[in-house]
């Protein structure tokens, strides 16, 4: 823990550029998938500074979610009732499979690379989990484009986003699980 405290700000900020531009490439990925195109997150992921001090992340978001749902309209809130309470569900998921893994890893969750507050006990968690939002997304996608966004978080429906989860990627030419990933 002392280690992980001591890390020097330009590292933290280093890093946090490395996990801007992956997450930014996934979501890339996951876009030319669904609809054929990356809508140019694969250059703005190119453009990401250390620290990401003009907020690339902020502007992929913007193209990223209208792109993804197809929907000029959508916005990314918590508070909505759409697909926006799927993906909260997904994301709480993913973060508690990252906080187990950063807590297995020897990592104490609080002591965040980018997120800091004081009030969130899972700051590091909430870091590493950017680049595998697309996993929950795309999962989401499926499910809107299967049932609409007014589908009820039923256990059917928190059973297949858990399951997008549970599947094996490919890393380094062999299947591991998302926990052996993290």
């Amino acid at each position: 823990f002392i280690a992980q405290a001591a890390v020097s700000k330009p590292i933290c900020k280093r890093l946090w550029q490395q996990i801007v531009k992956a997450k930014l490439r996934f979501q890339g990925q996951l876009l030319t998938e669904l609809h054929g195109d990356d809508f140019g997150l694969a250059d703005l992921a190119r453009t990401v500074r250390s620290g990401d001090p003009t907020n690339i992340e902020a502007q992929a978001a913007r193209i990223y979610w209208t792109a993804l749902f197809n929907d000029m309209n959508f916005l990314r809130r918590r508070d909505l009732p759409d697909q926006n309470r799927l993906l909260n569900y997904g994301y709480a998921v993913l973060r508690a499979l990252v906080a187990r893994a950063v807590c297995a890893t020897g990592l104490h969750p609080c002591l965040g690379i980018h997120h800091h507050n004081r009030y969130n006990a899972f700051c590091l968690a909430d870091d590493l989990m950017e680049p595998f939002r697309p996993i929950v997304d795309r999962a989401v996608v499926q499910i809107v484009a299967d049932h609409g966004t007014d589908v009820p978080l039923n256990p059917e429906v928190k059973s297949h986003l858990i399951g997008a989860m549970m599947q094996r990627y490919m890393l380094d030419r062999e299947s591991r699980t998302l926990f052996d990933v993290l």
